[in-house]
């Protein structure tokens, strides 16, 4: 018996063909390098959960970036599992046809551009060290290259996160069966759901606290 190839190189062709990439993925094993994706997924989240938690005024900058290092892998595997889980779901409500594992590998190679957004982060570390986890970071002011570098780097950041997007859509609407538009739709139910869900967390928190001073 032949054994079975996945027959494309999907780190590269994901960026330019995602719906024959992930129809590939899904047809030779839908659970394919999910852990090296977990890590894509959970290092830039953890580093910019760190530069938002102005956690250099308490840790060094190495010590920041080896801990998400050793995290990472499992903080991305949680939010994969949930993030999947939650697209899983709502996509039946709008017809979608996929099992759970199919719609988990769509989501978790949109996040193959994180390559380089890992790699913007590495620099931004090198060029700012321990400037970049500080609470003021956003507040200092730069000139010269440390601008350039600094607007650069978010132009890149914005058109990674564009591309993974686009990325995401295709991928479950290749799985679901969905048009683009449907993919869409797909994506934004269970972000608008997570919205909510912080709303209501915070409005309870600020009617508890209300309460209790009243």
């Amino acid at each position: 018996m032949a054994k079975k190839t996945l027959g494309v190189n999907p780190w590269t062709h994901i960026w330019i063909k995602p719906r024959e990439t992930i129809s590939n993925i899904t047809k030779f094993d839908p659970k394919y390098r999910f852990v090296i994706l977990s890590f894509l997924y959970g290092l830039p989240m953890l580093l910019h959960m760190a530069q938002n938690l102005s956690t250099g005024e308490t840790f060094t900058t190495v010590g920041i970036v080896i801990a998400a290092l050793v995290l990472a892998t499992f903080v991305g595997m949680l939010g994969l599992t949930i993030a999947s889980g939650l697209t899983y779901w709502t996509g039946k409500w709008i017809g979608g046809k996929a099992s759970y594992y199919p719609v988990r590998a769509a989501v978790s190679w949109s996040n193959v551009p994180n390559i380089v957004a890992i790699i913007i982060w590495a620099i931004l570390i090198y060029n700012f060290k321990d400037k970049l986890f500080l609470g003021e970071f956003d507040e200092m002011k730069f000139a010269g290259e440390e601008q350039m570098l600094l607007t650069g780097a978010l132009f890149v950041q914005s058109v990674i996160a564009i591309w993974s997007f686009i990325i995401l859509v295709k991928g479950l609407g290749e799985v679901q069966g969905f048009s683009a538009w449907k993919g869409v739709l797909n994506v934004l139910i269970p972000f608008f759901m997570i919205g909510i869900l912080i709303w209501a967390v915070t409005w309870l928190f600020w009617v508890g606290n209300g309460m209790l001073g009243a």
